[in-house]
């Protein structure tokens, strides 16, 4: 089981564009129980995505939604990640973990959980966030 705060690697989801993605990181933000939109979900979580280029990720990093993310725990040992990357705090995707094909990778640290969890609420006030729903109509 997850917790908020990990980072789970999903093997099979559903983008924002409703397009099927195989493995991929997320950050668990909420793991209770609840209902958006007509649909039970169990966890909420954000997207990680690697920069492409050094250009890149200064342009990603210029955006307030777009967090860096460089280290991670793992089994109590700091680690980095193998590319650089980031977490887009501005999508908000929904599981439901019982129809969820995952594991748990890491976690990340508490100042950068706390951190993300300050920008997505900045962002839900300013009405910026995007849902992402689609893996509950799936699952």
């Amino acid at each position: 089981m997850c917790k908020v705060g990990d980072i789970i690697v999903v093997n099979k989801y559903i983008a924002e564009n409703r397009k099927e993605i195989g493995r991929h990181s997320f950050v668990v933000i909420d793991d209770n129980p609840d209902s958006i939109c007509g649909l039970d979900y169990t966890m909420v979580t954000t997207v990680i995505s690697s920069f492409k280029s050094e250009k890149q990720r200064k342009k990603k990093l210029s955006y307030m939604e777009n967090v860096e993310v460089v280290e991670f725990n793992k089994n109590g040992k700091t680690k980095k990640f193998a590319k650089p990357s980031y977490i887009k705090a501005d999508k908000l995707f929904y599981f439901d973990k019982n129809k969820l094909d995952y594991y748990v990778f890491g976690r990340i640290s508490d100042d950068l959980l706390v951190e993300l969890i300050k920008i997505i609420i900045f962002l839900s006030k300013a009405d910026k966030l995007v849902v992402v729903n689609d893996n509950l109509q799936t699952s």
